[in-house]
């Protein structure tokens, strides 16, 4: 039995601190007028402070008289005790004194202050106007005004309405006079009335006023009392804003409410702390907080507290505080907020609001039924407690399905004197699989869980209605997901509970409470309120309380203690988790591995663990597995061999490495005592334990772990005392917590302490104090367990290494969860084993190693310190735990000290032996080999199966090679090999921190390394190799990456001929001359200045020192520059002194040889060689004999060579049988003062540099001279047969092909067939000033009424098309030559190189990529590797067309004549001579354009010796010659001898710096090296010399043999190397690896196709051979052995792609048809013949010739790969002409984004432009795809220049605002009506229809009369100004036309109209207003559009 109340107060006005209040500038202050009892009950003191609760606005004056308010602050007092305090205030008459004087100062402050409410009090005493005072300066213009006072009952229980009463009592009886004493009923409230606790029966008493009332106690004393209060803040605030504010509360959040209303501040605190049941709230709780403490708001504590609403604007940096404004119904959670506030779990948030919503809206579910259920309405009438009370069931429910399972969690670790209950945070957590649940980790760590855990912990107490639900939630559960009907009968029934624990009695008792009437308060005299006698409370008081303590007390039935159910344990909550992920097969074969560790079967174990390791990414397995460890164990200690106790430390690396939050803790607290019983034996008497392997995992650093595993082994360690048959536990065995199989009869650690706390009160003192001892004890033995352990795994094994090693730092995490959330608990750092100084002595060292065991230590005690107090360890003990931990900590790491050195000895894994690789002749290591993994990279190939391997990386004087096996065991036998030679070495870099998955290891150095041979190696080197091993590879490997010499290269120091001679003039110092040096200077100081006048210095025409000129080319960038400088530099001054006898050996070389047989040597047909560059005066670059015109001696030959970059003039290289000749050239030189200057040499003044240019225009009239002379062709040969069909026919002819290819075909838009059209009938305008003025036709503006002969005329045959650029269009000569020069772009080096690096990085990325946008096609396509190879493709096809259709030639005068030039070339030549398909003509070939005509192999491969400029970077241009001859190759697999492997022999070779042939740079490099000469006397083409058999040395009978004789003496010698071609030749002697058998000899021209979709890429890129590395280098493969059919011949072979050689594992039919001839010849004791002998003797049979008749279609078909051939030769030509007709053009083009939803054609790549992107001029209506308006054209073709007007500098970029978007422009796809301008437009046959119309102007003009013509030919409208007219105003092209209709009448003008006769036609730009003379006509027009428009 308890007190109603404690206290009476009655709170007044305070009059005496006015003053004082006033001039502190403080609120006025109530004071405690009368309590009682005075004397504090010495079970509850007085409660300080009452006064500022009473008025929470503080106690101001009023002039008005207010009502009675009630309500009821909650305190809490030192001991988080709730009092209760109800008040009820009102206004009495403030008492009148006169005998103070007011001054100013207080007058003033009266008049501010007396209003009400306000803050500051008044300084009056009070006065009323009913007298008079004796103070003149007393003014007032209110006489009356009123003070509070506050009658207050303080309780510690909470009945806010039997207060009520109480005090509505006693002021009733004070208001209304009535006859009772106010002492009394006080007495009676305080001493007389007494309550029973929870549980009790109802109380009726009376207070001594008349009245009657009644007290009913809860059912129970920890269910929340609510009345109401739950729904009131639902109905307030809503469903979300209630659940948001819960879990706030739950996650410790900082709430704020405001109401105006005090009572609903209290009732809303109450209701949401209700909410939280079971929790109890436990942090600062004020639901009524008094204006003068607002500063408690910044408190950083979490809080609930309420405010007044007049207070909130006065509270503005809150930004911590979540604010709920109970009246407007709105919660404000701060953006600041961090972290932010979780959320339930997904599921429970959902069902919450949903139960919620049925409980609060129960009709909403039927609202829209049409027919609602009326034999159960929804929408009985409940009272809101009933409502309030099912609302609270949801959220017990809700807690009740959260915390399923939390009595598995909970771990006892001691039972007497008292329970000690942890919970097991992680392992709740990773059960229940909410591990990234924020909510419940954040409610798992806040201070209600924790009291939550104290309370409800315990197994044997009192049960409440909570236990009971979770107890049976589960079942619960089950039943409502079967039959979802059952769930609000459960929240009923559940509320029913909560609704009767409040009122039990359904019986209502009828109370009296006395009530003042209404208005009572209003009096006017109403006394105040009386003093009360303390005396007689006093009296009243003790003679209750002592009949009370006289009479019978109430016996309340107290709940009986019980144990409390388990609950649902977690894996039954965990019944859900799907069994697929781990077969029982997965799980044998772990078993199964697991078994042959233990048996010592470890090859067969390896073969399994590949797919253990997979299985390990499951739970299950990963339980499994520790439980199958563990099982394994028998004692203290295991000791493995080496390999067991590898392969058992990978497991349980990767079984921690695996484990995320769900299991970890599970995991590792398996694995921990394994950690210190598996051991290997090092030498005598060292051993290793696991634990010093499974270090490297961030749970050892986890302190919760610690203790929670501790909590969990001692709670074994409890179980087992106090378990009578188990009470022995295995001696040798260490206890396993997670691993023992607990069977489920045996009792659980609660059922043992719910046992021993029932039978706790019978027992004894001392029994109880026994049993306190050994559970003690048992804490302590383990708390020293867990302090070894936790030293052995937290101190490095390398703490006493010596020398430096990388820092080790960890943070040791405090009450860090499992998900390795960031922690709000301080967290220690400790450093350990900082890296030392390289002269760091013994003291350094033992001072590191002393400091990481003083960190280690701490921890340690900190541990202790954390767990001994929580289990209540003695002082003593834990005093002795920290005495004993330093010694630990020392003795450990002395023994690690042996340990580690011995384990460092002990090789970790048994290492695969070092395979040496094979080397060729001559082929050297030049370094210790290091031992590595090759590590897999980004490629998607078959390979990455074979790769990671071991081996190791070797480096020779040709190659690097990595040499090892598989890392995977099923395919170890196998070896890999991965090299590609030194001088392809592109890009080398240093990578870091390599992840090897089958070792899980990380090593921390790599290498990764690039070649040109499209090679990529990812090297990762092993532990044993150290950083300085590393650096001293890389440096020997840049050194020969770059050597100093030419002769350093692997050609000249392997094998081949020695030549005798002094060290070569190149070798010499750049500037080792002051000539060399000063024109270094001047010219470097030009490039610089260019626009300074210079004085020329001439000197006469010296043949040993004319060097090339620099580069006239502007726009060549920098880099390049610095390349052709360093080629200049290279000149040197030294004589050339040939004899005739030299002469004669050069006339004997291969290039010659075949100008010989193309008949340059006849003077019959105009030529002859000539030898003026035979001591290289002429052109260093260029051969030394040249092709010349009769007509030009050779002193003009000099002269013309300044006309030319680098003196590279136009040679002739081929000449058709037709005559047609192929010219190559470099660009000439500018007329500008700029060029001039360029013509650095031989030029003394301005007439000499014109008349160079007139030796220009005889050599170019002497070329076209000696060409047939072509006859005028006759319009009877335009047909579409043959082979013979002309340029000419195409023109004329290709409007036909589109018309037969598209008839039909009706899909085709407008625009389409406007394209198709205009690119093939269009004409040139006429003008073109490239090149040469006089090269183009004079008379090609041609006006006449016949089309077809304007276009004959346009195009007719012209004797020499040259080929250039645009910057040549300023040069010239005037001369009326038949010539036509074409403008052409193509890819210069530049661009080929970031071409070659893009593709680089598609076909070898480094890293694999999983973006799904970036595919390997993407890459390739966005590299334009291929779109460059089709550009050379098209132009070669031009080349070809020109001089085999047209009989005309061709001058290629691109760049310095030694790239491009050399391509298309060439590529043309191979094309239209058969004979340069042949292996012979295809060496004279590249002898000829390539090695003589100077392409620069040395500098574009980046071989050129290192003592300039090194970092020129790869231009794979001839590559891209090599590419183009594959796909030539792939369209015509019949066409050439060789065969596809041959032409990539070429390309590996090309950079590989085996053979001499691609080393130099032109031709005068190997004449002065001295390699030239010894080629002419060897004749090394002499094929016949080879294939006759000749095994003797190369070198025989070439020198002299006093030479020969020297060689072994001192002199310097070098050798010259081979030749590759002579290499080859001698391979095809020996084997048909390079040969072609389909091969079939016809004289035929290839006309490859061009488009990208008929080109492949290069597998060359892409392919790979493992097995043996590249299979380039022949006798390092074994392939010029025959192969040995007979012994694969019954087996099976397995021929792996990218491991093995498909070509050698699977041979074609001929290679083996070719063995078992050469194997039947050995049989029968024949010598065999070579394979070339019998393949040239077999007779072709005779095949009877099948004829077929062609169809039409087949016709069509066959000439359609013509068609189209020549039409990308006419795509060329009218580009190159355009770029003239663009000159008349300056305004750019105005881009805007257009979608085309017509598929359409791209005006500059002709491709298909369908979809949302795309560009349109909004000028002239050209479309481009985005990429093409960047590469087009410039000018926009809509705004012509005036004749005569220089047109202006257009800056593109800058444009007129934003709608010109880039510098784009027109090709010759453009609008056709541009080519139809030189053609009348009165032609007959171009009218489809025409006639007058009305046409409304743009903008704000009017209508005018036009004469319009439709021409269906053009596709275009055009309109006049008259019918006579011949110049058209305006065009609409047919194609951008969307509809035609009739439109609404318009004013026009006339007088009459026809209101049908309008229509609008409507384009993509704007809509034309059209208006014709009557409807008919109208419509006339209407229908002959829209059939144009079909």
């Amino acid at each position: 039995m308890s007190r109603l109340a404690d206290y009476f107060v009655i709170v007044g006005y305070d009059n005496d601190k006015e003053r004082t209040a006033a001039g502190n500038s403080q609120m006025s202050c109530g004071k405690i007028v009368q309590r009682f009892p005075e004397k504090d009950w010495p079970d509850t003191p007085f409660i300080e402070g009452i006064e500022w609760f009473c008025q929470p606005l503080g106690w101001g004056l009023s002039y008005d008289k207010q009502e009675p308010k009630f309500f009821t602050s909650v305190l809490t007092d030192i001991d988080a005790n709730k009092h209760y305090c109800a008040c009820l205030s009102f206004h009495e008459t403030l008492a009148i004194t006169l005998n103070k004087v007011i001054d100013e100062e207080d007058e003033a402050a009266a008049t501010v202050s007396g209003i009400v409410g306000a803050k500051f009090q008044p300084t009056i005493t009070g006065c009323t106007s009913g007298l008079g005072s004796g103070s003149s300066s007393i003014v007032s213009h209110h006489s009356v005004m009123y003070a509070p006072k506050c009658l207050v009952l303080i309780s510690r229980l909470d009945y806010a309405d039997t207060f009520k009463n109480c005090l509505g009592t006693i002021y009733t009886v004070y208001i209304e006079n009535l006859p009772y004493t106010l002492e009394n009923l006080i007495g009676n409230i305080l001493g007389c009335i007494q309550v029973p606790p929870a549980g009790g029966p109802q109380v009726r008493f009376s207070i001594g006023a008349g009245d009657k009332q009644s007290l009913q106690p809860p059912q129970s004393p920890s269910l929340p009392v609510t009345g109401t209060a739950v729904y009131f803040i639902f109905k307030q605030l809503g469903i979300k804003n209630v659940l948001i504010l819960l879990c706030a509360v739950m996650t410790e959040n900082k709430i704020l409410f405001h109401s105006k209303s005090y009572s609903h501040l209290t009732e809303s605190c109450k209701a949401l702390v209700s909410l939280m049941y079971p929790f109890r709230y436990t942090h600062v709780y004020i639901p009524i907080l008094p204006a003068p403490l607002t500063e408690v708001l910044s408190t950083p504590t979490p809080f609930i507290m309420g405010i007044h609403s007049s207070l909130v604007s006065e509270i503005t940096d809150l930004l911590d505080v979540i604010v709920v404004d109970l009246d407007g119904g709105m919660v404000t959670i701060p953006e600041s907020l961090s972290p932010p506030v979780p959320i339930l779990p997904s599921p429970l948030w959902e069902q919450t609001q949903e139960l919620l919503t049925m409980i609060l809206f129960p009709n909403l579910s039927q609202a829209d039924l049409a027919f609602p259920s009326l034999e159960k309405p929804t929408n009985y009438p409940k009272s809101d407690a009933i409502i309030d009370k099912e609302l609270r069931a949801i959220f017990m429910r809700l807690f009740a399905q959260l915390l399923q399972g939390y009595r598995s969690c909970l771990t006892i670790i001691r039972i007497h004197p008292k329970p000690v209950i942890t919970f097991h945070k992680a392992g709740f957590l990773g059960a229940r699989d909410l591990i990234e649940s924020e909510f419940l980790f954040r409610v798992l760590d806040s201070m209600f869980f924790t009291t939550f855990v104290n309370e409800r912990g315990p197994p044997w107490r009192s049960s409440d209605a909570w236990d009971e639900l979770y107890s049976s939630m589960n079942e619960i559960l089950k039943s409502e997901a079967q039959n979802k009907n059952l769930i609000p009968t459960h929240i009923q029934e559940l509320g029913k509970i909560l609704f009767e624990n409040e009122c039990p009695n359904q019986q209502i008792y009828a109370q009296k409470v006395l009530r003042p009437p209404d208005g009572s308060f209003h009096r006017i005299h109403q006394p105040s309120f009386p003093r009360i006698s303390s005396e007689k409370v006093e009296l009243i008081i003790n003679d209750g309380m002592r009949k009370n303590c006289i009479s019978h007390r109430l016996t309340v039935l107290r709940n009986q203690m019980r144990i409390i159910p388990m609950g649902p344990r977690l894996p039954e909550v965990l019944d859900v988790r799907p069994a697929v992920l781990n077969s029982a097969r997965r799980l044998e074969v772990l078993k199964t591995c697991v078994a042959y560790i233990f048996e010592n079967k470890i090859a067969d174990a390896r073969k399994l663990v590949p797919a253990v390791m997979r299985t390990l990414k499951h739970r299950d397995a990963r339980l499994i597995l520790c439980r199958e460890l563990f099982g394994y164990v028998h004692g203290n200690k295991a000791i493995l061999d080496h390999q067991q106790f590898d392969l058992v430390i990978k497991f349980m690396n990767k079984t921690i490495q695996n484990s995320t939050g769900v299991d970890e803790y599970t995991v590792a607290a398996a694995l921990l005592p394994m950690s210190t019983i598996f051991c290997r034996k090092l030498s005598t008497g060292i051993v290793q334990f696991a634990y010093t392997c499974i270090q490297d995992h961030p749970i050892w650093k986890n302190l919760q772990f610690w203790e929670s595993t501790f909590y969990q082994d001692v709670q074994t360690q409890i179980k087992a005392l106090y378990m009578q048959r188990r009470r022995q536990i295995e001696s040798n065995k260490e206890s396993n917590i997670v691993l023992d199989d607990v069977p489920l009869e045996e009792p659980t650690a609660l059922e043992i302490t719910a046992e021993q706390m029932r039978k706790s009160p019978a027992l004894e003192e001392d029994k109880k104090n026994e049993l306190a001892q050994s559970e003690e004890s048992t804490l302590y033995s383990q708390a020293i367990h867990y302090a070894n352990r936790m030293v052995s795994l937290l101190i490095p094994p390398d703490v006493n290494a010596v020398g430096p090693k990388p820092k080790q730092s960890f943070r040791l995490d405090d009450n860090q969860s499992v998900s390795n959330r960031t922690s709000t608990f301080p967290k220690l750092s400790i450093m350990g084993s900082h890296s030392l100084s390289e002269h760091s002595d013994e003291g350094f060292e033992e001072n590191d190693a002393l400091e990481v065991g003083g960190a280690v230590g701490k921890i340690v005690s900190r541990f202790i310190d954390r767990v001994c107090t929580e289990g209540g360890v003695t002082s003593e003990h834990i005093r002795n735990l920290h005495d004993m931990v330093p010694g630990v900590v020392h003795m450990h790491i002395e023994m690690l000290e042996s340990v580690y050195l011995e384990s460092k000895r002990h090789p970790h894994v048994q290492k695969p032996k070092i395979q040496t690789p094979c080397l060729l002749p001559g082929e050297e290591i030049v370094t210790d080999h290091l031992r590595c993994y090759l590590m897999p990279d980004g490629r998607e190939d078959d390979t990455q199966s074979w790769i990671p391997a071991e081996g190791a990386l070797f480096l020779t004087n040709y190659r690097i090679v990595f040499k090892g096996s598989p890392c995977d065991p099923l395919a170890c036998e196998q070896t890999i090999i991965r090299a590609f030679p030194i001088s392809s070495l592109l890009k080398e870099k240093k990578i870091s921190v390599l992840y090897l998955s089958h070792l899980d290891q990380t090593l921390p150095e790599g290498l990764q390394l690039r070649s040109s041979t499209f090679q990529l190696m990812k090297i990762a080197f092993d532990t044993e190799v150290t950083p300085e091993m590393i650096e001293t590879f890389r440096k020997i490997l840049t050194k020969a990456r770059h050597p100093i010499d030419e002769f350093e290269h692997f050609a000249f120091q392997s094998y081949g001929t020695i030549m005798h001679g002094t060290a070569p003039s190149k070798t010499k110092e750049k500037y080792s001359t002051l000539k060399g040096f000063a024109k270094k200077t001047i010219l470097r100081k030009f490039k610089q200045k260019a626009p300074t006048k210079r004085k020329l210095v001439t000197s006469t025409l010296d043949f040993d020192t004319l060097g090339p000129s620099t580069e006239a080319i502007d726009t060549h960038s920098l880099d390049d520059e610095l390349e052709d400088d360093e080629f200049e530099t290279n000149t040197d001054t030294m004589p050339r002194v040939l004899t005739a006898k030299d002469v004669e050996r050069m006339r004997e070389r291969s290039y010659v040889r075949d100008w010989k047989r193309l008949g340059f040597d006849d003077a019959q047909n105009g030529f002859r060689i000539t030898t003026v560059n035979a001591n290289y005066s002429l052109c260093r670059s260029y051969p030394a004999l040249l092709v010349a015109p009769l007509q030009i001696n050779d002193a003009a030959l000099l002269h013309l060579g300044r006309c030319y970059k680098s003196q590279r003039i136009p040679a002739v290289t081929w000449r058709h049988r037709n005559g047609a000749l192929l010219i190559r050239g470099a660009l000439p030189h500018s007329k500008s003062v700029i060029g001039m200057l360029k013509n650095s040499t031989g030029s003394n003044t301005m007439s000499h540099d014109v008349a160079n240019y007139h030796e220009q225009d005889k050599y170019i009239s002497a070329l076209i001279d000696s060409m047939p002379k072509n006859i005028s062709l006759a319009l009877a040969q335009y047909n579409l047969t043959g082979m013979n069909l002309s340029m000419n026919s195409l023109f004329l002819n290709a409007s036909d092909e589109s018309s037969y290819l598209n008839r039909g075909d009706t899909s085709l838009t407008p625009e389409v067939n406007r394209k198709h059209k205009s690119a093939l009938t269009a004409g040139s305008d006429g003008k073109s000033n490239n090149w040469t003025d006089s090269l183009k036709p004079k008379s090609n503006t041609i006006k006449n009424n016949s089309s077809v002969s304007a276009a004959t005329a346009a195009y007719r045959k012209l004797r020499l098309y040259v080929l250039g650029e645009k910057s040549q269009t300023k040069s010239g000569i005037n001369a009326d030559l038949c010539a036509e020069f074409i403008a052409v772009d193509y890819a210069d080096y530049r661009q080929s190189r970031i071409a070659f690096k893009k593709l680089m990085r598609a076909c070898l990325p480094s890293n694999t990529t999983n973006d799904a946008d970036q595919t390997f096609a993407k890459s390739v396509e966005q590299s334009e590797w291929l779109q460059q190879i089709s550009s050379l493709l098209q132009l070669s096809g031009a080349v070809v067309d020109l001089m085999d259709l047209q009989e005309s030639s061709v001058m290629l005068s691109l760049e310095d004549g030694w790239d491009i030039t050399a391509q298309i070339s060439s590529i043309a030549q191979l094309c239209l001579d058969p004979y340069y398909r042949t292996m012979e003509g295809f060496r004279v070939l590249i002898e000829k354009d390539w090695i003589a005509f100077g392409h620069r192999f040395a500098h574009r491969s980046n071989l050129k010796p290192t003592h300039g400029n090194s970092s020129i970077a790869f231009a794979p241009t001839f590559l891209q010659f090599l590419d183009a001859v594959y796909q030539i190759q792939k369209q015509f697999p019949m066409a050439f001898e060789f065969n596809e492997f041959y032409v990539r022999f070429l390309a590996y070779h090309m950079v590989s710096c085996r053979f001499r042939t691609f080393l130099f740079d032109c031709e005068v490099e190997r004449f002065d090296l001295g390699i030239a000469s010894v080629e002419d006397k060897r004749g090394s083409l002499s094929t016949k010399h080879h294939l006759l058999g000749n095994t003797g040395s190369d070198d025989e009978g070439v020198y002299p043999m006093d030479v020969r004789s020297k060689a072994q003496s001192s002199v310097n010698f070098n050798r010259i190397g081979h030749s590759i071609f002579d290499y080859i030749e001698r391979q095809h002697a020996k084997t048909q690896i390079f040969y072609n058998f389909m091969y079939c000899v016809r004289d035929d021209v290839l006309r490859p196709q061009s488009s990208l979709p008929a080109l492949d890429l290069w597998p060359y890129y892409t392919n790979e051979e493992l097995a043996q590395g590249p299979p380039y280098d022949l006798e390092l493969t074994n392939a010029d052995d025959e192969i040995d059919l007979s012994e694969l011949r019954g087996k099976r072979i397995v021929v792996s792609a990218g491991y093995d050689n498909i070509e050698k594992s699977n041979p074609n039919a001929f290679v083996c048809l070719l063995s078992d001839v050469r194997q039947a010849e050995t049989e029968r004791g024949y010598l065999p013949q070579k394979w070339l002998q019998v393949w040239d003797q077999l007779e072709v049979p005779q095949m009877k010739e099948l004829t077929r008749k062609s169809s039409l279609s087949s016709i069509l078909l066959q000439s359609h790969g013509k068609l189209a051939h020549k039409r990308s030769t006419l795509e060329i030509l009218m580009k190159g002409r355009l770029s003239g007709y663009q000159d008349k053009f300056f305004h750019p083009h105005r881009f805007e984004k257009h979608p085309y939803t017509t598929p359409t054609n791209c005006n500059h790549c002709t491709k298909l432009l369908w979809g949302p992107v795309g560009y349109r001029c909004m000028d002239c209506g050209n479309s481009y795809h985005e990429k093409c308006t960047e590469v087009s054209l410039k000018n926009c073709t809509k705004y012509k220049a005036v004749d005569g007007v220089v047109p202006p500098n257009v800056n593109i970029s800058q444009g007129d605002t934003s709608s010109i978007a880039s510098s784009a422009a027109t090709t010759a796809r453009t609008s056709s009506h541009h080519f139809y301008n030189q053609f009348s437009s009165n032609v007959a046959e171009n009218r489809t229809h025409e006639g007058h119309l009305y046409k409304r102007g743009a903008l704000l003009k009017g209508w005018k009369q036009r004469w319009f013509v439709l021409d269906s030919i053009k596709h275009q409208l055009r309109y006049y100004d008259s019918g006579e007219d011949s110049q058209c105003k305006g065009v609409i092209e047919l194609a951008e036309v969307q509809s035609v209709t009739t439109a609404q009448p318009a004013q026009i003008g006339t007088k009459r109209i026809d209101e049908k006769g309008f229509f609008d036609l409507k384009t993509n730009r704007r809509t034309y207003n059209f208006y014709a003379v009557n409807a008919n006509l109208a419509q006339e027009w209407i229908e002959k559009i829209q059939a144009c428009l079909q």
